[in-house]
């Protein structure tokens, strides 16, 4: 049951099925990514990929997964047209779903996605003719860039408004400078006429600071001023970085064992989101993030509330 310390959120637009695999060669079980790349190097073609489960995924429905279960009143607006996507909140599908194979090594996975043809073609007529832009909201999620090329259209569609957007634009780490350049003027026209929180990792922060020409040691001040954002905040192991108006300054994140590799950022999103509708004050904000995320590492599950208690 929702509570009145968070509000309404909007999460979209993105989806995928991920099918985690193990991944074999003629002498078994490739162990790590080091190792598979070395037998690539070295000539080897022939792999077998061993399916292990099917997930929900995508970046936005983790995002909208996790508020749900810290009692947000979540609208989920995704690819997700396959059984796996039955989950206890609304959700309005776009079109199928992305395919994401999960290469699980020790370490670090291998992702390799095959994007469907809704996710190429997305763009704010689709959320348009979804109610995305009509569905009342007091903070709203938009992740992606990678998967969805039209991720710029997608955000222009929210325009002037009271509920901030909390933008996660996903694995840009070889982003182009022209593309670079064209999001972030979208992201400085949204933010003219509403708040607008960009929260990447630490390789993206750089990644798109570098592309914008604004690369520095501590890039997120630099990128906020580069976007003229509400705030850049780095999603981030030991400490999440804050970059707004009143500076620069760190939000420490639990320390925890990691035994999983996917879903921390998307869960770190969701959990910000979800502060940001209740109307908290960034810091705490970030902290209940933080807490999130560690969680989803720590456990590969997505905590509510007394989880993460």
């Amino acid at each position: 049951m929702t509570r009145p310390d968070f509000g309404r959120v909007v999460a979209c637009p993105d989806g995928s099925v991920d099918t985690f695999v193990h991944v074999h060669d003629v002498n078994g079980r490739v162990e790590s990514r080091a190792a598979f790349g070395r037998r690539v190097a070295a000539g080897e073609r022939s792999f077998r990929f061993v399916p292990r489960r099917r997930a929900p995924g995508g970046q936005s429905v983790t995002a909208a997964r996790q508020a749900d279960r810290l009692g947000a009143a979540t609208t989920l607006f995704g690819h997700c047209d396959d059984p796996l996507f039955e989950f206890p909140f609304r959700v309005e599908s776009l079109g199928d779903p992305a395919a994401v194979t999960v290469c699980t090594f020790e370490g670090e996975d291998l992702m390799l996605a095959t994007d469907s043809s809704a996710l190429a073609d997305c763009d704010a007529a689709r959320l348009r003719d979804a109610g995305t832009y009509d569905t009342p909201a007091d903070a709203i999620c938009v992740s992606n860039a990678v998967s969805v090329p039209g991720i710029g259209d997608v955000l222009r569609g929210f325009g002037p408004g009271d509920a901030p957007v909390v933008f996660d634009p996903g694995p840009i780490t070889g982003i182009d400078p022209d593309r670079a350049r064209r999001l972030g003027a979208t992201l400085r026209d949204l933010a003219a006429g509403r708040e607008v929180v960009v929260t990447p990792n630490a390789d993206e922060t750089e990644a798109f600071a570098a592309a914008l020409g604004v690369a520095a040691e501590a890039p997120a001040e630099p990128l906020r001023d580069a976007l003229g954002v509400a705030a850049v905040v780095v999603h981030a192991h030991p400490a999440s970085v804050v970059a707004d108006a009143d500076g620069t300054r760190e939000v420490p994140a639990p320390d925890v064992e990691r035994t999983a590799r996917t879903g921390g950022g998307d869960c770190f999103v969701g959990g910000l989101t979800a502060a940001l509708s209740g109307g908290w004050d960034l810091d705490p904000a970030v902290e209940l993030a933080n807490r999130c995320a560690a969680y989803r590492v720590s456990t590969d599950r997505i905590g509510g509330r007394a989880d993460l208690l």
